[in-house]
């Protein structure tokens, strides 16, 4: 007995790849496709009335991105499954992937046999993850373990909202410590890394992989 096709909603903001997904969806055996979104706030909705089992997702998307959205969404339908879609390669949001317990992530430029065989391990409740995701975490990871004997594990979460423009009383906000003691973190962390200015700081963020 043929099992029913899965049920597959597409986020997507940029019109042009969203109208491939689309088409190339319609052709993938097993699947049937139940709607297309630009944004996560859009998206929502069709989760509750499309009733999707697997949804292909941007990584970046205006408002709430790609992860939020699939965390909003499990809180409407618990066993949705989602493969992350994105273009960076950034070693942070890698790893924010990784921890987010997401099934799957592919790059946009993967070629469609590569995308169809991520989709379908994903839906089938495997873990997909592209080759170059799993080399940079490796790599980054060996340089993560570096820096760890540098910085202790609060001045690297605090580093890490330094490098994407957070001031110390967003900071504070995000993870509950008063801004003077954001501020105190950030100076050693400058002392630590051996930065006299932000531009220095963030080479050295990269430098062990953290930028």
């Amino acid at each position: 007995m043929n099992r029913p096709p899965l049920r597959a909603l597409i986020v997507e903001d940029q019109g042009m790849f969203r109208s491939f997904l689309e088409q190339w969806l319609e052709i993938q055996p097993g699947f049937l496709p139940v709607g297309a979104a630009g944004s996560g706030e859009e998206a929502l909705p069709l989760v509750v009335s499309a009733q999707p089992d697997v949804v292909l997702v941007d990584l970046q998307l205006p408002g709430m991105d790609g992860l939020e959205f699939v965390r909003a969404a499990r809180l409407l339908r618990r066993h949705l499954r989602a493969l992350v879609l994105s273009s960076m390669v950034d070693p942070l949001a890698l790893t924010r992937v990784r921890e987010s317990g997401v099934e799957g992530y592919i790059e946009k430029d993967a070629p469609p046999m590569a995308l169809a065989e991520a989709l379908k391990t994903v839906a089938n409740g495997q873990p997909y993850y592209s080759a170059r995701f799993s080399e940079t975490l490796t790599r980054e990871r060996a340089k993560s373990l570096s820096v760890g004997k540098i910085l202790s594990r609060r001045e690297q979460e605090v580093l890490g909202y330094v490098l994407t423009g957070r001031t110390s009383r967003e900071i504070s906000d995000i993870i509950s410590l008063s801004p003077r003691t954001v501020e105190f973190h950030r100076a050693n962390i400058i002392a630590k890394l051996g930065a006299s200015n932000m531009a220095e700081l963030v080479a050295r963020a990269k430098h062990y992989g953290l930028g």
